[in-house]
C-alpha cells in the first residue's frame, strides 16, 4: 500500500468523523427552539404548581377552623351548654379586653403596643385549642396580612372571624348593646345548626394613601346589623368574610362541619370609604342569600 492511498484513508475517515460529529451537535436554531419550548412548560406548570400549593393551604385552613369549632362546642359543654362569647366587654373603652381569641391590657389602641396583643393563654379557650393553647393560623392570611401595630388590636384571630351577633352575643335579644355581648347562645339555640354560621375565614380591609391592605379582625358580619330585637335592620355591615381560597372560604357551621363556599355579593366599606369594586376585588363578601339567614337562629 503506497503512501498516498494510507493518506487519502486517513483523510476520508477524519471527514467522516466531522461529519457525524456536525450531525450530533445543536445548531443555534435547534438550541432557541428547545429554550422556547422549556420556557413554555414552565409557564404551564407554574399555575398549575401554585395551585396545588394553594390547594394544601386551603385544607389546612379547614382542619384549622374544624378544630375552632370543636373546640367552641367542647367550651359549651363545660359551660352549661353556652357557647364561648365573642367579646363580653365590647363596649368598655373603645372595644374591651376580652376577646373570644384572647384577652388584653388596654381596652382601647394603647400608646404601648403590648397592651394591644391579646394573650392567648387569657383566652376563654385556652384549654380547648390543642397543646399551644392558641388559634392556629391560617397559611394563606399569614402570608397576606398587614405586619406591626396598625393590625395589633384584632391579632391573633388567626384569619378566623366568630358570629358575634348571634351565637357569640345576642343581639337578637338585646339589640346592639353591652347585655346582648355579654350574653351568648345555647346548643340547642340554632334551629338548623348545619345551616347556622360559626366561624369563617375573615380579614378587614383598610387603606391608607389609597393603598388597601389587610389586617386581622374577630367577627364574621352578617349582611345586616342586628341593631334592635327581632328583625335585623337595612343598614349593611361591611363585608369581612375573606374568599382569599382560589376565590372561596371555609366555614364552620353550627353542627361541627366545614364547606367551602363561594361569594355570592359584596358590599362598600362605608367606615373607610372604600367602594364595592375595590372591596370585592380584595376577596370580601358574603355567600348564600342577601340576608342574616345562614347567622341568625332561626
Amino acid at each position: 500500500m503506497n503512501h498516498s492511498t494510507t493518506r487519502q484513508r486517513v483523510l476520508n475517515a477524519m471527514n467522516d468523523r466531522l461529519i457525524e460529529t456536525h450531525r450530533q451537535a445543536f445548531t443555534l436554531i435547534e438550541l432557541i427552539v428547545v429554550v422556547a419550548i422549556v420556557v413554555v412548560l414552565v409557564n404551564l406548570l407554574l399555575p398549575v404548581l401554585g395551585g396545588a400549593k394553594e390547594n394544601g393551604r386551603a385544607a389546612v385552613c379547614g382542619s384549622n377552623i374544624r378544630q375552632l369549632a370543636l373546640a367552641n362546642s367542647t367550651y359549651a359543654v363545660d359551660q352549661k351548654e353556652h357557647y364561648v362569647p365573642a367579646a363580653e366587654d365590647l363596649f368598655v373603652g373603645l372595644g374591651g379586653r376580652k376577646r373570644w381569641h384572647g384577652q388584653r391590657n388596654s381596652a382601647g389602641v394603647s400608646s404601648n403596643p403590648q397592651d394591644n396583643i391579646f394573650d392567648p393563654h387569657r383566652s376563654p379557650l385556652h384549654g380547648y385549642i390543642g397543646v399551644q393553647g392558641r388559634v392556629k393560623q391560617c397559611p394563606t392570611f399569614t402570608d397576606a396580612v398587614q405586619d406591626g401595630a396598625l393590625n395589633a388590636f384584632e391579632a391573633g384571630t388567626g384569619g378566623y372571624g366568630y358570629n358575634h351577633q348571634y351565637i357569640g352575643g345576642r343581639n337578637d335579644l338585646y339589640g346592639f348593646t353591652a347585655q346582648a355581648a355579654s350574653t351568648t347562645a345555647q346548643t340547642s339555640d340554632p334551629a338548623q345548626p348545619s345551616h347556622t354560621v360559626m366561624f369563617t375565614d375573615v380579614a378587614l380591609a383598610q387603606q391608607q394613601d389609597d393603598s388597601p391592605y389587610l389586617i386581622e379582625y374577630s367577627f364574621c358580619e352578617p349582611p345586616f346589623w342586628q341593631m334592635t330585637p327581632g328583625t335585623p335592620s337595612t343598614f349593611v355591615t361591611n363585608p369581612t368574610i375573606h374568599f382569599r381560597h382560589h376565590d372561596s372560604a371555609n366555614v364552620a357551621w353550627a353542627d361541627g362541619h366545614v364547606s367551602i363556599e363561594k361569594m355570592n355579593f359584596s358590599g362598600p366599606y362605608l367606615f373607610y370609604g372604600m367602594t364595592q369594586t375595590t372591596v370585592q376585588k380584595m376577596g370580601f363578601g358574603w355567600f348564600g342569600p342577601e340576608s342574616n339567614q345562614y347567622f341568625d337562629l332561626k
